[in-house]
């Protein structure tokens, strides 16, 4: 049992140390050897946890992108359309803020999109391109659409912009700025809880 916690808490630390250093340094830029000097760890322990960076990347970004896609799913279920588009503007929002690091990764380090990232990369412009549709509504015509994406986009991409910024003053800020391109009412029962 404590053989199976140890592997844990040394992948956690491991994944810790590699976001830290994905974010300073890049994804491309950083390298298992630098992961392992961080940790203290010899190089060939750091494989025996994960294959390869792009394992790393991976188990990184696998929990965010698994959480917009239900937050997706959970809109789609939604009855009422303008419901359905302010849920999934609030969903997203805060599945961003919650993940901002890796997030900040996902929108602002080119590098990470590679051959090894292709299917992850297919699930992110999935997930988007969904989340879109929902936004836009049914029968939506070029014009709806394209403000549909730059409304997912105005909810989501700023998060990597404002590490700084309180995270509550931040989600209803991303709200009222989306909320507003689609015309939704954005008033205080329909804000992010």
């Amino acid at each position: 049992m404590a053989g199976r916690q140890d592997t844990a808490v040394t992948r956690d630390r491991i994944l810790e140390t590699a976001r830290e250093l994905f974010g300073t340094n890049t994804y491309r830029a950083s390298s298992m050897r630098e992961i392992a000097a961080r940790l203290g760890i010899a190089k060939p322990s750091l494989y025996h946890h994960f294959s390869s960076k792009a394992e790393i990347l991976e188990q990184l970004v696998r929990a965010p992108i698994d959480a917009l896609g239900a937050a997706v799913d959970a809109a789609a279920e939604e009855p009422d359309a303008d419901e359905a588009r302010r849920r999934l503007l609030r969903d997203c929002i805060a599945v961003m803020i919650t993940h901002q690091d890796v997030m900040r990764l996902l929108l602002r380090d080119a590098s990470i999109y590679s051959d090894d990232s292709m299917q992850l990369v297919g699930t992110v412009v999935g997930t988007v391109d969904r989340a879109v549709a929902i936004l836009a509504g049914p029968d939506a015509d070029w014009r709806r659409r394209l403000r549909a994406a730059q409304a997912f986009a105005a909810a989501t991409d700023p998060v990597g912009q404002f590490p700084d910024a309180p995270a509550e003053a931040l989600r209803e800020a991303l709200y009222e700025g989306a909320a507003e391109l689609l015309g939704l009412d954005a008033d205080a029962a329909h804000r992010p809880e």
